[in-house]
């Protein structure tokens, strides 16, 4: 009796833990990136964990230990790497450099340059338009883009996820840090496709029409 009730407690016992969700380890990367992995090793040089792909049998990587903030591990129990120190260029404290993380990943989650990206568009479509650039309309993007790492970065509405850091100067440095970024980029990128409407429409709709073309 005591044999069959110990077997089903182990079998409930497993029931449990093949129910139970799968918690990896968390690395947060300086720049505001999270892997989400099981941690092999850790050390003042690298941290070693298993990437685990879509298919395909699991590998080791590492990564630098000066590029990770901390490490939190299936328990939720977090080691902080990143120390405050002048000396190694690490301006901020622990907690400054969690805010300003926290910024970094707001910013790459929910910030959206719609100005920007859609005056991009038009730059790139009637400078193309107008002028009739063609080929030399390739030196628009990069122009449009570098006037765009000039403006303020602006938190979009909505992606604050913690209100009670509105207004706290180094969660708005993470923000601007990757908001311009992606601004500089999408602004390339809208450019580029303003571009290659506004030939386009220059080349079979305009200049057909035009008196004496050829």
């Amino acid at each position: 009796m005591r044999s069959l009730a110990f077997l089903l407690s182990v079998a409930f016992g497993w029931a449990a833990c093949a129910q139970s969700p799968f918690r990896p380890d968390r690395i947060l990367l300086m720049n505001g990136e999270i892997i989400e992995t099981k941690v092999l090793g850790q050390s003042t040089l690298e941290i070693r964990y298993l990437e685990f792909p879509r298919k395909g049998v699991a590998k080791e990587r590492s990564e630098p230990t000066e590029n990770v903030f901390s490490v939190t591990d299936s328990l939720g129990r977090e080691r902080i790497w990143y120390f405050h120190d002048t000396v190694f260029g690490n301006e901020l404290t622990v907690q400054e450099m969690r805010w300003f993380i926290k910024g970094e990943q707001d910013a790459r989650a929910a910030y959206r340059p719609r100005i920007a990206t859609w005056g991009g568009f038009v730059f790139g479509a009637g400078a193309s338009i107008a002028a009739n650039l063609e080929v030399n309309a390739l030196f628009l993007p990069p122009v449009y883009a570098a006037a765009m790492i000039l403006p303020r970065v602006h938190v979009t509405r909505g992606s604050l996820s913690d209100p009670y850091l509105e207004g706290e100067p180094n969660y708005a440095y993470g923000y601007a840090k990757v908001g311009r970024t992606k601004r500089v980029v999408r602004s390339l990128l809208s450019t580029a496709a303003g571009i290659a409407v506004g030939v386009g429409v220059r080349q079979f709709l305009i200049n057909p029409n035009l008196e004496g073309y050829d």
